[in-house]
């Protein structure tokens, strides 16, 4: 079981289908915050997964790692979009706060698209800095990959340039358009990206790293490809929004949700999370086929 804090939703790019950077203001306050994190532990949960919007941007990070340390949490996690793991100061502080591992945002091998669905020219070059420190302190660094149109037919390559910077893990995000008529452009047909998946799973498989799809029903991926499908229900993943509410992360619209008629007799029901509404409304539905 892990507990997800986003601390708050500021963020210092302006991703494609992201809706962190337009936040309202809210912010978990320390208290708050130390108060979730006793919580959790007296439930037993040891790993905590900081989020937001990007967590680095909060001045008081360090001190939340360090409390979660001296809490009992074994397995500390940082979702960022690496910017600010380029300086190797700071990243050193996380560290001896006691961060345990690193996931961080990448979209392209190609530094054009990478920083054009950022929102924030030079991004990419920043991330490839962060990798480079990372490595070089020994530290495991999983890529959250967001497949978008302009992309997915790459996927192969950006793992392999990725997997060549040390990031030993992949997991593969399908962009959400909820709410968003922008991000609608860029949301990809699971039918045209087939071969672009399957190529990405050979390619992962052959450079000895991590990959599995999120957001993906199995019934529109390959054969070849749908082990690799991980509902996030598996995560058993609390989050805990900056307005202090929670949620389990399976309950929200973007992993899914919107079964179709046919779902209720499909083998893999029992854990599969379904498509999403925003999906069905931008691509139909002829695609889900049970199996």
């Amino acid at each position: 079981m892990w507990l997800e804090l986003a601390l708050d939703y500021r963020c210092n790019l302006r991703c494609v289908g992201c809706h962190a950077c337009f936040d309202d203001g809210a912010s978990l306050s320390p208290s708050a915050t130390r108060a979730r994190l006793e919580q959790a532990r007296a439930r037993g949960v040891t790993r905590l997964w900081l989020g937001g919007g990007e967590p680095t941007l909060r001045d008081d990070l360090l001190r939340v790692v360090a409390t979660a340390r001296s809490l009992g949490f074994t397995t500390l996690c940082l979702q960022t979009n690496g910017l600010r793991l380029a300086y190797p100061a700071y990243l050193d502080a996380l560290l001896a706060a006691g961060v345990t591992e690193f996931r961080v945002n990448a979209k392209s091998h190609d530094a054009a698209v990478h920083d054009r669905l950022s929102g924030r020219d030079g991004a990419h070059a920043l991330l490839v800095t962060a990798l480079g420190s990372l490595v070089a302190r020994k530290q495991r660094v999983v890529a959250d990959l967001l497949v978008t149109r302009s992309n997915g037919p790459a996927l192969a390559e950006t793992i392999r340039f990725f997997a060549g910077l040390g990031v030993s893990g992949f997991s593969l995000w399908w962009l959400s358009a909820v709410d968003d008529e922008v991000a609608s452009a860029e949301v990809p047909r699971f039918a045209d990206l087939g071969h672009a998946l399957t190529a990405a799973a050979e390619t992962a498989q052959l450079l000895g790293v991590g990959l599995e799809s999120l957001h993906t029903p199995p019934c529109v991926l390959p054969p070849p490809v749908r082990a690799l499908y991980h509902p996030v229900s598996e995560l058993a993943l609390v989050v805990v929004e900056p307005q202090n509410r929670t949620f389990d992360l399976e309950r929200s619209p973007i992993e899914g949700g919107a079964y179709l008629p046919g779902c209720a007799g499909c083998s893999v029901r029992p854990r599969c999370l379904g498509p999403r509404a925003d999906y069905i409304h931008l691509h139909g539905a002829a695609e889900f086929v049970p199996l």
